[in-house]
């Protein structure tokens, strides 16, 4: 087993060199009923070859990128993980990085292939790394956990160099603290996993607002000349006319919508959307809400309007996203999409 590094890339792949044979008896040790072998067999001499050219490895993981800044994400991919002569489900595993744990989800790569297999092929399984301005540069390990074993991998955070700036709140601005039902609303929304990735991997994410960005991600902050200790801007800020509109950035599903007269007080109008696996994305300060929790939206859909409720020194519209719930940055997404 060797680690292969592909520096134009940043990206790290594990070879393992799994046989097709091998494959076959990991799928049937994997699979007890004999039915469901036999029928998956027949299925995988004809799909293998299409199979294997959409996974990211057949016989490893892609770890994407190596080294990341503050506030960015690491995606890691994968079937499975040999063991000595036997072979872990990353299904069955989970990655532990800065003393959080992370799950793996599968994720479909080829849906004609998964379709014909009745969901049996055609998937890999993926997990995403988050890091915040809080999290200290450095070389880093993530600790892959499985039945079989344990593995760790070399990852490194570099410095995202985040400004300061400050802030003048009025008095009755200053003085306000969230609610119990806003933070523990709030709380439950960002712990969503759901098991289906909603977005697409193939499209950057649209721009909420078509407003220039007045505050960018990651930067500290003083209110009234004191340092907000602990405290890093958790978004991009866009200096938007009230009124303007705010539309969903990806697909997904309305899991909260949260009112300023209902006792959310530091958010204002609020929204959260769903986008599958831990991906959450949030909309603070909006002047009038215009979807309903449960309710799903596709890219460029309108869901709001922006607005200064809560604590907002004037109209904008706050955007925040949050992996595994904790709060990444959002530009990457905008620029490039995320796997």
């Amino acid at each position: 087993m060797e680690i292969i590094k592909d520096p134009s890339q940043n990206q790290s792949v594990l070879k393992t060199n799994l046989s097709f044979r091998s494959f076959i008896r990991l799928i049937n040790e994997k699979v007890k009923s004999s039915y469901i072998q036999s029928k998956l067999i027949s299925c995988l001499v004809s799909l293998t070859l299409v199979l294997l050219s959409n996974l990211p490895s057949e016989s490893g993981i892609w770890i994407r990128p190596l080294s990341v800044k503050q506030g960015e994400v690491i995606v890691i991919s994968g079937l499975f993980y040999p063991f000595g002569n036997s072979y872990s489900f990353l299904g069955d595993c989970q990655i532990t990085f800065e003393n959080k744990n992370y799950k793996f989800f599968r994720e479909i790569v080829n849906y004609e292939v998964f379709k014909g297999s009745q969901g049996l092929a055609g998937f890999q399984y993926t997990t995403r790394l988050a890091t915040t301005p809080l999290t200290k540069a450095g070389s880093k390990q993530a600790l892959l956990l499985c039945p079989l074993g344990q593995q760790s991998f070399d990852l490194s955070v570099t410095s995202g160099n985040f400004p300061l700036q400050n802030i003048q709140l009025s008095k009755s601005k200053n003085s306000l603290e969230s609610t119990d039902k806003e933070t523990q609303a709030i709380n439950k929304a960002l712990a969503t996993n759901s098991l289906y990735k909603l977005w697409s991997s193939e499209k950057a994410w649209v721009h909420p607002s078509n407003a220039a960005t007045s505050s960018v991600y990651g930067l500290r902050r003083t209110y009234n000349g004191k340092l907000a200790e602990n405290y890093f801007h958790k978004g991009l800020d866009f200096a938007a006319f009230s009124g303007s509109p705010v539309v969903a950035p990806a697909r997904g599903k309305v899991i909260l919508a949260g009112y300023e007269k209902e006792g959310f007080a530091v958010h204002g109008n609020c929204l959260f959307i769903d986008h599958g696996q831990g991906v959450i994305s949030g909309y603070l300060h909006l002047s009038t809400i215009s979807v309903e929790e449960g309710q799903e939206v596709e890219p460029g859909q309108l869901i709001g309007k922006v607005g200064d409720t809560g604590i907002a020194t004037g109209p904008h519209l706050h955007f925040g996203l949050y992996v595994g719930g904790l709060n990444v940055n959002p530009t990457p997404w905008l620029q490039y999409g995320m796997p």
